[in-house]
């Protein structure tokens, strides 16, 4: 299934136009297609394309709109029809409606408005199966002081850094006592997860996206509340609706648990991950609590294959060795990222990503590599951050 969205302009005004293809290229994997002479109204073989959306413009001297939305309905049945017109009238806005139109908006339009009425188709074609469902990746560490924080942090910033359009990834922050992903991306959260609970009642496309937060790299958080108090609100029941809305908007969904945490919200998180990643580091408390989330989880229905052991600060040469760890966990170790303690430190206190502020450093192409495997665009399957001397995967 596509995640693509294809919308098509059939708008005489060019400059109303090109102010909409401006305000759209700012939406994640949406094709946009201008179309002139009525080529809407001559059905599908004149396009050689079938749009999800539709936009018309709407001449008030005249009753056009309506036998256009006539034609338009009947030659692209499964298309939303969005109207743009100057007229403000309700009668006449009814009438619009009534004869098939899913979208009447006014000029001049809010770009928001216009934005969040096509994520609402996105959304319905979602529900439908059109398009593919935004894979989940949740971060849990196995005991505090581990890095999983930092970890998916920067797997969110590469992943968005990467996209080939801006809003394809989201970092939801599910750390509702001491969520810091936003400390580390250096933002002072206007609107959190909380600000969607206390109206949850309403919960749509307009209400998560006015929630959400935009970081420079293309990444758009959902964080943690601000008062830890707050989170006393947040029950497991709307952390399972905001996440299955987030995959519904974004192609992927990066989840920060609590450290050794397991709650309501988090095994929905669980629930709805592709891959839920368990960060460890070659210490036996860290193993041995490894093992405990992991049998904690299973007993609650999550599979063994979505289940990844994932080790941070790796050294050779450590005390523990991999080999004595997977045999304890019982399952070969996902991804091993290198101990870079100088550049992770100066990233913290910088307040910027590490794959950002130091580009170049061993622990940022090793994340690179990491969301390379992600994507599937890692060229060895058992490459898993580490080699040899010799050039073999560790």
């Amino acid at each position: 299934m596509s995640q693509t969205m294809n919308i098509s302009i059939e708008i005489s005004d060019h400059e109303l136009v090109n102010t909409i293809t401006k305000n759209l290229e700012f939406l994640n994997d949406v094709r946009v297609q201008k179309w002139y002479g009525a080529m809407a109204e001559k059905g599908e073989l004149s396009v050689k394309s079938s749009p999800n959306i539709i936009i018309l413009d709407d001449d008030p001297e005249t009753e056009e709109i309506f036998r256009r939305l006539s034609k338009i309905r009947h030659v692209f049945p499964l298309a939303a029809v969005f109207v743009i017109s100057t007229v403000k009238d309700p009668k006449h806005i009814v009438a619009v409606m009534k004869a098939g139109a899913t979208e009447y908006l006014v000029t001049p339009f809010n770009a928001k408005v216009l934005t969040n009425a096509v994520e609402e188709i996105r959304v319905k074609m979602t529900e439908r199966g059109h398009i593919a469902r935004g894979a989940v990746y949740s971060f849990i560490s196995s005991k505090g002081g581990l890095g999983s924080t930092i970890l998916s942090v920067n797997t969110a910033v590469t992943l968005a850094r990467n996209a080939r359009n801006g809003n394809a990834v989201a970092l939801c922050d599910i750390s509702f006592q001491s969520g810091d992903t936003s400390v580390l991306l250096d933002i002072l959260p206007e609107t959190t997860i909380v600000d969607i609970c206390k109206n949850f009642h309403r919960l749509d496309v307009s209400l998560l996206k006015g929630a959400m937060i935009k970081h420079k790299s293309g990444l758009e958080l959902l964080a943690a509340p601000v008062s830890p108090e707050d989170y006393e609100i947040i029950e497991a029941g709307q952390t399972e609706k905001i996440i299955g809305l987030l995959t519904k908007l974004y192609d992927r969904i990066i989840v920060d648990c609590p450290s050794m945490s397991i709650t309501g919200s988090t095994m929905e998180a669980f629930r709805a991950s592709s891959k839920v990643f368990i960060v460890i580091d070659l210490s036996l408390p860290a193993i041995r609590n490894a093992v405990r989330i992991t049998q904690m989880i299973r007993k609650h229905g999550i599979g063994e294959e979505k289940i990844e052991f994932i080790l941070n600060r790796y050294e050779k040469g450590a005390t523990l060795s991999i080999e004595e760890a997977e045999k304890n966990l019982g399952k070969r170790i996902f991804w091993l990222f290198p101990n870079d303690f100088s550049d992770i430190m100066s990233s913290i206190n910088e307040g910027e990503p590490v794959v950002q502020l130091h580009p170049r450093s061993l622990i940022s192409k090793n994340i690179m590599s990491f969301t390379d495997k992600l994507r599937n665009k890692l060229g060895s399957k058992d490459y898993r951050g580490a080699k040899t001397a010799f050039g073999k995967s560790i």
